[in-house]
C-alpha cells in the first residue's frame, strides 16, 4: 500500500519561505532538513522521540535568519533548540515532508 503525502503549508509557512527566498537561505534550510530531520527522527516506540541535530547548520550569519529557519520547522510540527536539540511533536513526518518539498522546489527554481 503506498503512503501518500497529504500536508500541505500554511500560509504562515508560504510567507516565511517567501522571506528565506529574499534572504537566499533556502539551500541552507534544505540542508537542515534534508540532513537531520528525516522518517527516522520521528519513529520510536512510543512515538515521535527527541532528537539532535547538528547546531552547525542552525547557525546562520544574522540571528533572523536563524529564527526564520526555526519559526518554519516548528510550524511543521518540530520545535528546534538553537544547541540542536529537537522535539517533535503529534507525528510530523508529513508536515516536514510537505516543507521540505517546497525547499527542494525553491531551492531549483532558484538556482
Amino acid at each position: 500500500q503506498t503512503r501518500f503525502i497529504s500536508a500541505e503549508l500554511m500560509d504562515n509557512q508560504l510567507l516565511l519561505l517567501l522571506e528565506s527566498l529574499e534572504r537566499k537561505i533556502v539551500s541552507r534550510q534544505l540542508k537542515l532538513v534534508r540532513a537531520h530531520i528525516t522518517l527516522g527522527s520521528f519513529q520510536g516506540e512510543a512515538g515521535p522521540e527527541p532528537f539532535r541535530v547538528d547546531a552547525g547548520l542552525l547557525s546562520f550569519p544574522h540571528k533572523q535568519e536563524q529564527g526564520l529557519t526555526m519559526v518554519l520547522v516548528e510550524l511543521s510540527g518540530v520545535q528546534l533548540q538553537e544547541d540542536g536539540s529537537a522535539v517533535p511533536r503529534n507525528q510530523p513526518f508529513e508536515a516536514v515532508a510537505a516543507l521540505f518539498v517546497a525547499l527542494y522546489a525553491l531551492n531549483l527554481l532558484s538556482g
